[in-house]
């Protein structure tokens, strides 16, 4: 791309910006205009040498995954046909599990022709081991290894078992996707130089592991304007050992979302999945997922139940395809959630065609050895009374488990006694405390302040360290943090898009604005070609 190319495309970036923020007032946000054209303007003088020097690795990684892709085609073609597998009874309402060891996984898509009915599959993120899977788009996983090791992948995207993009990381590193350079050298600073009014993430594929936790966040979109967040193609995989007593995973996936701060406006195949194994207590295991959501509300199609979540919500279509909502399966502490999937030519247990949407796993195993914790915040019935820390009368220090005043999550002991605290003022994060902090009648996971992105619904991005049940900040377009900073733009509370009359103008003319300097683009290069 040419100096001058890279100079229009960066003068209509901005006046397309400053026509979203002309409408600002509007939404009582106090948006300094004077602020935001002198950020622009700063902007607009290093932009062009940004790009420049931040898409040449981008340029490097493409060519690679253009060898690899044809490489993968070549090896596909000498394969042949893939052997005859194992079958079950009814693969449309058993999802398979990738791999048995404790991990958390989200994914976009996959499409598998002929699809495996062995239950489990591989756990391999890029389906070589899965039959294989024949395109899998922005999985996201952390896992605890055979090894005893914390280990953390995304596969942005394979083709017939062979990662053509993705990121690993091992304990002690924290790994970024391709486009990394663009997003640090561009795209982050005009977020903070705009006050956090313009903000956009491209391919976000980011995977952090330490000795206790992996978090993995995927992402194609994210942006946010003037309040208004979208976000496409998002997925989130953790497995969490930080606190001693218990192990989490969490998988998330968001296939298309937009929402607001006053709440979620659309969204489109949404899954999460959690597997929580403590010390002397059963596995406890969450799934959820919907097709399509407006506001708060779910929409009835192509069944009822793909509205509300109901698990393994079938439709026929007859001598095509078998349509599956909300498919589900759970075995002891392992859990499968996917949101939407087709199975193309389907006769019984077979088909020629498998397309997943919004899939979700997880699967955890209790910490072994005694506890090391205290007893009151350890999700343990440790006194046998068949009540667990905030509703044990023994965790509070009145005995009264109906005040939540008296709740002390640091107490060692269920038992109904005086309670004994450690020295020093701490008492636990108020997002794992099982008590209700601000008083929304939300507790930890269910609250959305606990999560990074605001959505309850997202088992990915739930923080169980944060120590604020509040809702400020967590706002957005983030898949986000289970995690999965998958991971994601948030669903918030309910509320009506804060558009008034001068905004729907802005965005006419941000429309008209890009349109014109296209087609004005368009004609430079066709009078001054190779200018």
């Amino acid at each position: 791309m040419t100096r001058s190319r890279y100079v229009g495309l960066t003068a209509l970036m901005c006046a397309a910006a400053t026509i979203w923020l002309l409408p600002s007032a509007s939404l009582g946000r106090g948006v300094g205009l004077e602020r935001v054209d002198g950020a622009l303007t700063g902007t607009t003088e290093r932009l062009g040498a940004a790009v420049a020097g931040a898409l040449a690795p981008v340029s490097d990684a493409l060519q690679s995954t253009n060898a690899k892709a044809k490489a993968a085609l070549e090896k596909t073609k000498q394969a042949g046909n893939r052997a005859t597998r194992a079958t079950t009874a009814d693969p449309a309402r058993q999802p398979a599990l990738h791999g048995t060891n404790p991990h958390g996984q989200g994914g976009v898509a996959v499409v598998d022709l002929s699809p495996s009915n062995e239950r489990p599959l591989g756990g391999n993120p890029d389906g070589s081991d899965a039959g294989p899977e024949d395109v899998v788009v922005g999985r996201a996983r952390g896992e605890v290894t055979a090894a005893g090791t914390h280990h953390g992948h995304i596969t942005i995207l394979a083709l017939f078992g062979n990662e053509l993009a993705g990121v690993d990381s091992v304990e002690g590193e924290t790994k970024n996707g391709p486009l990394q350079p663009l997003q640090t050298g561009v795209l982050d600073p005009l977020c903070t130089q705009t006050g956090q009014q313009l903000c956009l993430s491209v391919l976000t594929a980011d995977s952090t592991t330490t000795a206790t936790k992996s978090t993995n966040d995927f992402a194609i979109l994210r942006a946010k304007a003037l309040g208004l967040g979208v976000g496409a193609a998002e997925s989130g995989g953790t497995i969490d050992d930080e606190t001693k007593d218990c192990q989490l995973g969490a998988g998330g996936a968001r296939t298309a979302n937009v929402a607001t701060t006053g709440g979620p406006v659309a969204g489109v195949a949404n899954s999460a999945t959690t597997s929580l194994s403590c010390k002397n207590q059963a596995a406890k295991t969450t799934s959820a997922s919907q097709v399509i959501q407006l506001g708060n509300n779910g929409i009835p199609l192509p069944a009822s139940g793909c509205a509300d979540g109901t698990p393994d919500t079938v439709v026929d279509i007859p001598l095509l395809a078998r349509i599956v909502c909300n498919a589900d399966d759970v075995v002891g502490a392992a859990a499968v959630r996917e949101a939407l999937d087709v199975f193309v030519l389907n006769a019984g247990a077979t088909s020629l065609l498998k397309e997943t949407t919004a899939s979700t796993e997880a699967t955890s195993v209790a910490p072994t050895g005694g506890e090391t914790g205290p007893q009151c915040s350890d999700y343990i019935d440790n006194d046998g009374d068949g009540v667990i820390d905030n509703a044990d009368p023994g965790c509070h220090s009145d005995n009264n488990a109906s005040n939540p005043a008296s709740y002390v999550p640091g107490d060692t002991s269920e038992q109904d006694a005086s309670p004994t605290t450690p020295s020093g003022d701490e008492t636990g994060a108020e997002c794992s405390d099982n008590v209700d902090n601000d008083g929304d009648k939300k507790v930890d996971e269910r609250d959305p302040g606990c999560h990074s992105d605001g959505n309850p619904n997202n088992a990915a991005s739930y923080e169980p360290g944060d120590d604020d049940e509040g809702d400020e900040g967590n706002q957005g377009g983030g898949a986000g943090g289970p995690t999965a900073q998958a991971g994601a733009p948030g669903g918030l509370n309910a509320g009506n898009l804060p558009l008034t009359g001068s905004n729907v103008i802005g965005l006419a003319l941000a429309g008209l604005l890009v349109l014109a300097g296209g087609l004005l683009l368009r004609r430079r290069e066709e009078a001054h070609p190779g200018a």
